[in-house]
């Protein structure tokens, strides 16, 4: 590993050739977090539950959703390394495409469980191989801004609850699925997954494609050699198995600091402080307008997630935003407790609240950022 990241790093030639398809692509498929984003609005649960969802009381949506979910998880992470990344985004876009069918029909419980079940399998998919086609296909120096935008594009699908209707929404996630679809024409398959599965010479086309060079030129040949060499030194019996996972040190750290801060991102209390009535119940706020601000804050934090990622080292952005969080959070813990009338400095939890939010979308994609940077292509 040490030795893969030091010729990834020493590469002087990272930026030879043109990089706007490569960033083409990248827009392209993060389009898809975009319709997730359009579509959680619709939903009884979402990844960010809370302000993000409908108030509809429809028994087993919430099954549904996480169901779909653990079954996509499972089949498609062994679907996307048999058939390739190209293949997983397809299935992404035909999922996202067919849970607007049931809303096009005369409503009924059934068609609401059906469609959580199809956004469960359909977000599943997507958090699992967008963000691997994406660090599989920029270059080393500009991946973080690239694997950030699915954070960007999430939120301001959540802000297009502020000026459409949910017909309309309807509409428009149609519409970037059949721009996705015929955007399939130009999306290539990931070099590094033809690498790994040996197809050497339509990794070099490929790889060709994508800096627009001639698959014969000295840099395509070198980035694959690169690539070889990564995936030879993660199997050093000759084939990578799961249990090299546990084996190996160094993924095994891997492995525990992507748990650690999955986790720390899932529990860190998103559930109640997206949702502005729960956490400012004290205060008897109720204004629509203040909380279509918790979308918008949630969406600068993520442009500054996006704009400082490339300046500031990971760990330090997500320290700083871990900082503002907590912060943030024991501000909110003294004027929201229980049975306690505030009566003054009634504008502070309220900042504090949007500030929060800030922080969250800051750090929310970071985990995902940060894990598929860390480990092997293999």
């Amino acid at each position: 590993m040490v030795f893969t990241i030091t010729r990834v790093v020493e590469d002087n030639e990272e930026n030879k050739g043109s990089t706007f398809k490569q960033y083409a692509l990248a827009f392209i498929v993060s389009l898809l977090f975009f319709n997730h984003g359009v579509e959680s609005h619709n939903l009884t649960i979402s990844i960010h539950s809370g302000h993000f969802k409908t108030s509809d009381e429809v028994p087993w949506t919430t099954i549904a959703l996480l169901l779909g979910a653990i079954f996509s998880l499972s089949l498609h992470s062994y679907l996307i390394d048999i058939w390739g990344r190209k293949f997983g985004i397809y299935v992404v876009i035909l999922l996202q495409g067919a849970s607007c069918i049931p809303f096009l029909i005369t409503p009924n419980d059934i068609g609401t469980i059906i469609v959580h079940a199809l956004t469960g399998v359909s977000t599943a998919a997507m958090f699992l191989s967008v963000p691997i086609y994406i660090r599989e296909i920029i270059p080393t120096r500009s991946r973080g801004i690239a694997l950030s935008l699915s954070a960007l594009m999430t939120c301001c699908g959540y802000l297009v609850k502020l000026v459409m209707t949910s017909d309309k929404m309807l509409y428009l996630i149609a519409a970037v699925v059949l721009f996705e679809f015929c955007a399939l024409i130009i999306v290539l398959e990931s070099p590094s997954y033809l690498v790994r599965t040996g197809k050497i010479e339509k990794a070099k086309i490929n790889m060709a494609k994508l800096k627009c060079l001639s698959p014969e030129d000295l840099h395509v040949t070198n980035k694959i050699k690169v690539l070889t060499e990564e995936s030879e030194r993660a199997k050093p019996n000759g084939k990578f198995l799961i249990s090299c996972l546990y084996r190996n040190k160094i993924y095994w750290d891997e492995l525990k600091v992507g748990f650690m801060l999955s986790t720390i991102t899932v529990i860190g209390g998103s559930i109640l402080f997206l949702d502005q009535d729960k956490t400012l119940i004290q205060l008897k706020t109720s204004g629509e307008t203040e909380k279509g601000l918790v979308l918008v804050c949630m969406t600068v934090g993520a442009l500054v997630c996006v704009t400082l990622i490339e300046i500031v080292q990971r760990k330090y952005l997500l320290t700083l935003g871990y900082s503002i969080m907590v912060l943030s959070m024991g501000t909110l813990a003294v004027f929201t407790q229980a049975d306690l009338t505030v009566t003054s400095l009634r504008w502070l939890p309220v900042a504090a609240h949007y500030v929060l939010i800030f922080g969250y979308g800051l750090t929310w994609c970071l985990p995902i950022v940060i894990m598929v940077e860390m480990l092997n292509l293999e």
